[in-house]
C-alpha cells in the first residue's frame, strides 16, 4: 500500500462508536478526535484538582529541606 492510499483509506474509516464511554467522535482533516461529555470533564476536573491539592499540602521531605538550606548557603556566598 502506498501512502498516498493510506492516506485516503484513513479518510473513509468510519467513526468508532465511543457513547459508552461518555466520548464523541468527530474527524478533522481525516483523523479521528474525541471529545469527553462535559460532566466528565468536570468529574476529571475535579479529580485532578483534589490530586492537586493533596500534592501541593503534602510535607517537604527532609532531604528536599538540607538541599534547600545548602543552595541558600551557597547564594549568600557569592553575595
Amino acid at each position: 500500500m502506498t501512502q498516498g492510499n493510506e492516506k485516503e483509506e484513513r479518510k473513509t474509516l468510519a467513526p468508532r462508536d465511543t457513547g459508552d464511554l461518555g466520548m464523541d467522535a468527530d474527524q478533522v482533516d481525516g483523523v479521528e478526535t474525541a471529545f469527553l461529555e462535559p460532566h466528565i470533564q468536570e468529574q476529571l476536573g475535579r479529580v485532578l484538582r483534589s490530586f492537586c491539592d493533596d500534592l501541593i499540602h503534602q510535607p517537604i521531605p527532609d532531604k528536599f529541606v538540607v538541599l534547600l538550606a545548602q543552595l541558600e548557603a551557597k547564594q549568600r556566598e557569592k553575595k
